[in-house]
């Protein structure tokens, strides 16, 4: 007989295996996290989602399956197979791409099968947002104006989000022309806002440039080209071009368009400036020598206006002149107002007052004050130009029978009517305000969405690219 020790030893061993099946750990994953969020991303672009398979416990796990039901929309793409296999201690990703073609909310319920012992199924819910990017850049041309050789000009463009979702400003491309930006890039726009991009151009020559700019943002939204000039006398709007609002464009006769005081005009004084844009600094001032006889009325030039009377001149006895400007006529003179000219042989018509002689400067007074024979000429209240009007008269440029109150504007950069504006309702002008003039392509200049090389809007019944047809 075994002593009766074995047995209960035999048993007792029996029960501790039966213990430690009934304990062995059963295999398990976590599904994490159980609500993906895409987020609000542009129609026509995708992302991507992670969905983390973490292993809890036990053996390997399988996934065997992926049940896709769409909620509201379809715009999820599962993982295509194989699924992947979980072993102890480890995590797998399964990455869904959320992918809309259209505006709106999009919710997904995702049932993922699996080989667990127990609870084999995991329910996750994937939403994103789509909504539609839209920007534009304003305004579709930038005009620099006239920049001199050497010197700079500025200007500016809007970029416009009018879409539902920020856009993140990525390059500015210029191509052509001295053409260049200061902005930092990239920079955020958020929906609704407006960021404004400084421009600058630098003259290499005072040729007319020409450049384009194209702007690229993401998401991808798709800008128009913007068209760069500068020097554009042959596109440009004659406003424009009249910068210091004088009357004259630089594009025609006005030799500094930064000075409303320099036009042709204008009333030459004594400053080193050519204020009446002929060639010729200070003619007719005092500090220029006139008549070329070397001396000034500044340096004694008792008459600029005359070569032969000069404080170098030789003194020319019998002709009633002061020829040396040393204050003497000749003997036995009649110089009654010490003028410096006599009234029988000199010429001077009026003896009782100094300030008229031959050679005087003309003044706005009703009197011939140089003894020509006419009253007021070159001043202000004569009608230099017989046009009918002078310039106290409203004549903004009385050198030129074209330019008065009334008259009709001409294409020729000048304000012939005297308003204020140069080339209103010409070809020369951007009556609309889109940038484009007629004499640079606009087909219809009453209409802002129509000039050459817009682009065509399906749809509202105007030729928009000026390519002579609608739509």
């Amino acid at each position: 007989m075994r002593p009766p020790t074995l047995s209960f030893a035999l048993l007792a061993l029996l029960a501790c295996n039966a213990d430690y099946q009934v304990a062995k750990t059963s295999a398990h994953v976590v599904v994490s996290p159980e609500l993906a969020d895409a987020g609000t991303i542009a129609v026509g672009e995708s992302v991507s989602l992670d969905v983390s398979v973490i292993h809890a416990s036990g053996d390997t796990v399988r996934v065997l399956a992926l049940d896709v039901l769409p909620l509201d929309g379809d715009a999820f793409v599962a993982p295509a197979e194989p699924y992947p296999e979980v072993a102890p201690d480890e995590t797998k990703a399964l990455t869904f791409t959320f992918a809309p073609d259209a505006e709106g909310y999009f919710r997904t319920r995702v049932t993922i099968r699996t080989d667990e012992d127990r609870d084999n199924e995991h329910v996750i819910v994937l939403r994103g947002q789509a909504a539609a990017g839209g920007a534009e850049v304003l305004p579709p041309i930038v005009d620099f104006g006239p920049v001199s050789l050497g010197g700079s000009g500025s200007g500016s463009v809007s970029l416009v989000n009018f879409g539902a979702l920020p856009l993140s400003l990525e390059s500015l491309n210029f191509d052509g022309g001295r053409f260049s930006s200061i902005l930092i890039l990239p920079a955020t726009v958020g929906a609704g806002e407006t960021v404004v991009v400084p421009l600058a151009y630098r003259a290499e020559d005072a040729e007319e440039t020409t450049g384009t700019l194209t702007v690229t943002v993401s998401p991808v939204v798709p800008l128009e080209a913007v068209r760069l000039r500068a020097n554009a006398c042959s596109t440009a709007s004659g406003p424009l071009y009249d910068a210091d609002e004088d009357g004259f464009s630089a594009c025609a006769v006005d030799c500094d368009d930064g000075d409303a005081g320099v036009n042709p005009a204008g009333t030459e004084v004594c400053d080193g400036v050519d204020q009446d844009c002929d060639g010729v600094v200070d003619e007719g001032t005092s500090c220029a020598d006139d008549d070329g006889d070397g001396a000034t009325e500044d340096e004694g030039d008792c008459n600029d206006g005359d070569p032969a009377v000069g404080p170098a001149v030789v003194e020319v006895d019998g002709n009633g002149v002061d020829d040396d400007c040393d204050g003497a006529v000749d003997a036995g003179s009649t110089d009654a107002d010490g003028d410096g000219y006599d009234a029988i042989v000199g010429g001077d018509c009026d003896e009782t007052d100094a300030s008229v002689f031959p050679g005087a400067v003309e003044v706005a007074d009703g009197v011939d004050d140089n003894c020509d024979g006419v009253v007021d000429e070159g001043t202000a209240a004569y009608d230099d130009d017989e046009d009918g009007l002078s310039e106290d008269a409203g004549d903004c440029d009385d050198t030129t029978a074209a330019t008065r109150p009334g008259a009709a504007e001409l294409a020729d950069w000048m304000d012939n009517d005297c308003d204020g504006t140069v080339d209103e309702g010409t070809s020369n002008a951007d009556d609309d305000g889109d940038g484009v003039s007629e004499r640079g392509g606009d087909c219809d200049d009453a209409e802002p969405l129509a000039y050459l090389g817009a682009v065509e809007r399906a749809g509202d019944g105007i030729d928009n690219d000026c390519d002579g047809t609608v739509d």
